[in-house]
C-alpha cells in the first residue's frame, strides 16, 4: 500500500468551453490509500520511496542504555566546594552531626544493604518487643458473642502485662458512672493552654458557659487554702446583710418566714437545674420548680401528709414529661436528676415549712436554731481551715476542706448552739441541754450536707452553682449544709418532744 495523490490534478473531463449540463467538471486534488503488489513495493524500495524493516538490533522505545565505559565523571552532586559559583554561601555544620555518608551513583548496582533492627538500643534499653509479635501469625480470629468468652488468658494481669493497668471493661474497679458526658483524664504533666480572648458579642451573639477543662479541675490546690480568691469584704458584707432580712422576717412571724423560705428554696432549686441544663442534661426545669413551690405550700398548709402526695404526682409527671415529648432526650437519666434536683432541694427544703407551721411561734425558734448552728458552722470551718488546715480532709472530692477545718466547724456548732440558742430569751424552746443536743447533731449533719454538694459541684466540673449572692457564690452553695440540718432538726423536735 502506498498513499498517492492525482496526477492529473487538473485534468478536465471536457473542454473549456463546454456549459450547460455536460460542463466539464475539474477534478480535486485528493489523498488515499492503494493497495499495492510485491512487485511495485520492490520497486518503492529500491527507488527509496519506503523504509525497510528496521534490524532486530536496532534501540527501540524503552530500552535502558547500557552503562557507560570508561573512566566516571569528573564531578558529582553534591559538587564540592571548589566546583561551586564564587558566590557561594557556606552553611555552618550543626554540632555533633558527622558528615553524611557518601552516597553510591545511580548507575552503580544496589548494594543489598538494609537497616538493621535491634530489640535493645544502644544505651541498653529495651526497644520495641519482638517476642510479642512472634506469635501473631499463629493466632486466627476469635469471635466473642458471649460473657464466658472474654474469661480467657488473653485478659489476665501476666497477658497485660506487669505495668499496665486493665481499661474500660477489663477494669474491675470501675463504677457504674455514666460516660455520656465525661472526658479522659489528662496527664499531669499536660500544662493547659492559655484560655483565649473572648471575642465580642454581637447583638445576635450569646455565651455559652460549658464545663471547665479537665486539666483545670485536676487540679488540687494546697490544704487550707481557698480554690478561688473570695472576696471576704463582700462575703462578709453578704453575710450581714443576709441575717439581718432573717431576723426581722422571723421576727415578723411565721408567714413572713415562709415567704423567705419559699423564695431561698425556690431560688436553690432553679440554680441546680441551670447547672444540669450546663453539663449537658435536659430536665424537666418547669416541673420540678413547679413540685418544689407546691411542695412547700402543701407542707406549711396540710403538714406531712403533702409530702407523698406532691412526690407521687412528681414522679409520674415527670415520666410523662418524657413520653408525651415535651422534651426530646433521653428520658432514663433526664427523669433522674430531674427527680435528684426535687428530692434534694425540694424535699429537703420542705422541712423547714414543717418547723414554721408548729403552733405558738415556737417553728420559728425551731428553724432560727437550726440556722444559727448551721452558720457557725460554716463560719468556723473557713476560719480554722483557712488558718490551721493542713491535712485534707477528702482532696478528691473538696480539695479545700482540711481535718482542721472540719473540727473547727463541728466545735463552733456546739458552741453557738449552747452560748446562743440555749441562753437567748427570744428563742425559748430551747434549753441549754436540748441546744447541746442540737449542736452536736449539727455538727455530724452539715458537713455532710456541704461535703456531697462538693461532690455533685465536683463530678459537673463545676466550682460555684451560681454568682447570686457576692463572695459566696450561689444561693445553694450557702445553703447546702442547712438542707440536710432541716430534716435532723424536724425529727429532733419530734424525739425531744419540744412542740
Amino acid at each position: 500500500m502506498a498513499d498517492y495523490e492525482d496526477e492529473n490534478e487538473h485534468d478536465d473531463l471536457g473542454s473549456e468551453g463546454d456549459s450547460g449540463e455536460h460542463a466539464p467538471r475539474r477534478r480535486r486534488r485528493s489523498e488515499g490509500v492503494r493497495i499495492i503488489g510485491a512487485e511495485e513495493a520492490a520497486r518503492a524500495l529500491r527507488e527509496g520511496q519506503a523504509a525497510g524493516r528496521q534490524p532486530d538490533d536496532a534501540p527501540r522505545f524503552g530500552d535502558v542504555p547500557e552503562r557507560p565505559s570508561g573512566p566516571p565523571p569528573a564531578q558529582r552532586f553534591p559538587l564540592p566546594g571548589a566546583a561551586d559559583p564564587p558566590t557561594r554561601v557556606l552553611r555552618p555544620q550543626p554540632a555533633g552531626q558527622a558528615d553524611a555518608p557518601a552516597m553510591p551513583h545511580w548507575t552503580e548496582p544496589p548494594t543489598g544493604e538494609v537497616p538493621r533492627i535491634r530489640a535493645t538500643g544502644d544505651d541498653g534499653e529495651d526497644g520495641d518487643d519482638i517476642d510479642a509479635w512472634a506469635g501473631l501469625p499463629t493466632r486466627a480470629p476469635r469471635w466473642r458473642d458471649q460473657e464466658s468468652d472474654w474469661a480467657d488468658a488473653d485478659f489476665d494481669d501476666v497477658a497485660l502485662g506487669e505495668d499496665e493497668a486493665p481499661m474500660g471493661v477489663l477494669d474491675a474497679n470501675r463504677t457504674e458512672h455514666s460516660d455520656l458526658f465525661s472526658f479522659d483524664e489528662a496527664e499531669d504533666d499536660v500544662v493547659a493552654e492559655p484560655a483565649a480572648e473572648p471575642a465580642r458579642r454581637g447583638p445576635l451573639t450569646t455565651s455559652i458557659r460549658t464545663r471547665e477543662p479537665v486539666a483545670a479541675r485536676s487540679e488540687v490546690p494546697p490544704p487550707g487554702t481557698r480554690g478561688g480568691a473570695r472576696d471576704m469584704g463582700s462575703a462578709v458584707g453578704a453575710g450581714i446583710a443576709m441575717a439581718v432580712v432573717a431576723l426581722v422576717l422571723f421576727k415578723a412571724g411565721p408567714k413572713p418566714a415562709m415567704f423567705l423560705v419559699t423564695a431561698v428554696i425556690t431560688l436553690a432549686a432553679s440554680e441546680l437545674y441551670h447547672v444540669f441544663t450546663r453539663a449537658g442534661y435536659r430536665p424537666a426545669t418547669l416541673l420540678g420548680l413547679t413540685a418544689t413551690i407546691g411542695l412547700l405550700v402543701g407542707a406549711y398548709s396540710e403538714g406531712e401528709a403533702a409530702l407523698p402526695l406532691v412526690l407521687f404526682l412528681t414522679i409520674a409527671f415527670s415520666f410523662l414529661w418524657y413520653l408525651v415529648r415535651v422534651v426530646r432526650a433521653r428520658p432514663t437519666v433526664n427523669v433522674a436528676v430531674t427527680l435528684l434536683g426535687f428530692c434534694w432541694v425540694g424535699v429537703l427544703g420542705s422541712f423547714a415549712a414543717l418547723l414554721l407551721r408548729m403552733p405558738d411561734r415556737r417553728g420559728v425558734a425551731f428553724l432560727l436554731g437550726a440556722v444559727i448552728a448551721t452558720a457557725a458552722h460554716d463560719i468556723g470551718g473557713l476560719f480554722f481551715g483557712s488558718q490551721m488546715g493542713t491535712r485534707p480532709l477528702l482532696p478528691e472530692i473538696s480539695p479545700n476542706k482540711t481535718m482542721e477545718g472540719l473540727a473547727g466547724g463541728m466545735f463552733s456548732a456546739v458552741f453557738a448552739s449552747v452560748l446562743l440558742v440555749g441562753v437567748v430569751p427570744g428563742i425559748h424552746p430551747w434549753t441549754p441541754g436540748k441546744a447541746l443536743v442540737l449542736g452536736l447533731v449539727v455538727a455530724v449533719v452539715a458537713p455532710l450536707g456541704d461535703l456531697c454538694q462538693s461532690m455533685i459541684k465536683r463530678d459537673l466540673g463545676i466550682k460555684d452553682m451560681g454568682s447570686l449572692i457576692p463572695g459566696h457564690g450561689g444561693v445553694l452553695d450557702r445553703f447546702d449544709a442547712l438542707l440536710f440540718v432541716l430534716p435532723a432538726t424536724y425529727y429532733l423536735v419530734k424525739l425531744l418532744d419540744l412542740a
